[in-house]
C-alpha cells in the first residue's frame, strides 16, 4: 500500500502474473490473523507497535519484546532491544521459514499458558563494527546478529580490499567478503561454495570470515584470509567505493569508500533469546551436576558431568547467585569430575570471571583435565584463567599477600 497507493494499483502492477498478488495478499490476510490471535489471546495488555514507531529509549521498560514477523523483522528490533529478552514470532509460517523465529503466534500462546515452563533463554553472539573514515571519523555500527556484508557499491565491479587478521595480511578481490555469526551460518551463507565450515551454534565464542567468488591470477595462488574461524578482531582497509551492509537492512547499510577501515569482533554484549525447549529436552534431564560449598570468603563450585548442551545458563546463574555478598570474595570451579565442555561453555565461564572482575573477586581452576585444558588453547583462553592441580593450591594463591 506504501509503494502502490491501493490494492487496485498493486492488482494493476501484478497482472502479467495474477498469482504474484493473490500469494501477497493471502500472506498479508494471514499476519493480520496472526497479530489479532497475539493481542486477543496472548498479550491482552501488551503495547503493540508498527517498526517504525518502536523506540529503543523505552524498551528498556519492558520484560519482554516479541519481534512479530520475518527473520529481518526480527534482526532489525534485535538491533534496539538491548539486553531486554526478545522473541521472534513468524507472522506467516505458511510462507516464511524463519530461521531465527523460535514460535508461530499459536505456539507462543501455549507458551504463556504454561508460564514459559518449555522454552530456555539463549545467549546469542554480536558482532560490533567499528569503521574509521578517512578524516579520522569514527562510526560504530548497530550489532549484528547474523552478518556483515562488504562489498562495491556498483553491482558491475570487484570488491577490492585488504584484509588483516593476527600477523596475515593480504589484498583480496572478490564479489563481496561476509563476516558472520552462528546466526548467519544457517541463512543463505550456506549456500557459498566450496566452505571449509560447516554451521555452528549461535552461541559460539567466534565468527567466520568468507570471501564470495575469490578473484585469482593463477590456480596457483593460495589465499590464508579467504575462509577462516576468527577468535580476534578483524580489519578490512577498503580500495573501493564500497558499503557495508549488517543482516542485509536496508536501514542499516553504511558507506566504506576508499581507505575507509572496518574493526570487526564480537560484541561484550548477548542478545538474549526465549526458545522453546528441542524435543526430548528436559530442564531435569541435564548433562551435567552442580555442588556448591564454602569455605569462609571462599566459594567452590565443583561441576560433574558435560557441559555441552541443556540449559548453560543454569550453571552462570547458579555461580552468581553464590557469590551474592560482600563476604564472598574468591571462587574456585572444580573441573575434577568435568569430562567434556564445549566452546559455549568455556564462554560462559569467560562470562562469569569478566562479572567477578566488575566486582573485585578472583576465580580460580582446579582439576582441569589435559583434554578440557586443550579446548581453552584451542579458543586461546588459556591464559585468561588461573589453573591450579587442587582446590588447596587455589585456597593457598588466595592467601598469598598480593592476592589480598
Amino acid at each position: 500500500m506504501e509503494t502502490y497507493g491501493s490494492i487496485q494499483a498493486y492488482k494493476e502492477v501484478t497482472k502479467q502474473n495474477p498469482n504474484v498478488f493473490q500469494r501477497t495478499f493471502e500472506s498479508h490476510e494471514r499476519q493480520i490473523r496472526s497479530r489479532e490471535y497475539l493481542k486477543t489471546h496472548v498479550f491482552p495488555k501488551a503495547d503493540f507497535v508498527f517498526r517504525e514507531h518502536f523506540d529503543p529509549e523505552s524498551g528498556s521498560n519492558y520484560d519482554l519484546v516479541v519481534a512479530h514477523g520475518g527473520d529481518n523483522h526480527f534482526t532489525y528490533v534485535a538491533h534496539l532491544v538491548g539486553n531486554t529478552h526478545l522473541i521472534g514470532c513468524n507472522s506467516d509460517p505458511d510462507s516464511s521459514v524463519g530461521a531465527l523465529l523460535g514460535f508461530t503466534a499459536e505456539e507462543l500462546g501455549e507458551a504463556v499458558k504454561h508460564n514459559f515452563k518449555q522454552t530456555k533463554i539463549e545467549s546469542w553472539s554480536l558482532l560490533e563494527t567499528e569503521i574509521v573514515y578517512p578524516n579520522g571519523t569514527k562510526l560504530k555500527t548497530v550489532p549484528a546478529v547474523c552478518e556483515l556484508s562488504i562489498r562495491n557499491n556498483s553491482p558491475d565491479l570487484t570488491s577490492r580490499f585488504w584484509i588483516t587478521y593476527l600477523d596475515k595480511k593480504e589484498e583480496q578481490k572478490c564479489s563481496g567478503l561476509l563476516v558472520y555469526t552462528g546466526a548467519g551460518s544457517t541463512g543463505w551463507i550456506s549456500s557459498c561454495f566450496p566452505k571449509k565450515f560447516p554451521p555452528f551454534s549461535k552461541h559460539e565464542p567466534f565468527f567466520h570470515v568468507y570471501s564470495r567468488e575469490i578473484r585469482v591470477k593463477s590456480r596457483e595462488t593460495e589465499f590464508s584470509l579467504a575462509d577462516f574461524r576468527a577468535l580476534d578482531q578483524v580489519e578490512v582497509i577498503s580500495e573501493m567505493n564500497g558499503g557495508l551492509a549488517v543482516d542485509s537492512l536496508t536501514e542499516r547499510h553504511y558507506p566504506f569508500p576508499p581507505y575507509a577501515k572496518a574493526v570487526i569482533k564480537l560484541s561484550p554484549e548477548k542478545l538474549f533469546v526465549v526458545v522453546p525447549l528441542k524435543r526430548g529436552e528436559s530442564m531435569q534431564d541435564l548433562p551435567y551436576e552442580i555442588e556448591q560449598k564454602r569455605i569462609n570468603g571462599t566459594v567452590i563450585v565443583q561441576i560433574k558431568g558435560r557441559m555441552e548442551s541443556g540449559p548453560l545458563d543454569r550453571i552462570t546463574q547458579t555461580i552468581l547467585d553464590e557469590m551474592v555478598g560482600t563476604d564472598r570474595k574468591h571462587l574456585i570451579l572444580d573441573f575434577s569430575e568435568l569430562r567434556y565442555i564445549s566452546s559455549l561453555g568455556i564462554r560462559m565461564i569467560l562470562d562469569v570471571k569478566m562479572n567477578l572482575q566488575k566486582r573485585n573477586k578472583e576465580m580460580a581452576l582446579v582439576g582441569v583435565t589435559s583434554s578440557i585444558l586443550q579446548v581453552f588453547h584451542l579458543l586461546g583462553l588459556s591464559n585468561a584463567f588461573q589453573f591450579f592441580s587442587d582446590r588447596e593450591d587455589a585456597l593457598k594463591s588466595f592467601e598469598e599477600p598480593s592476592k589480598s
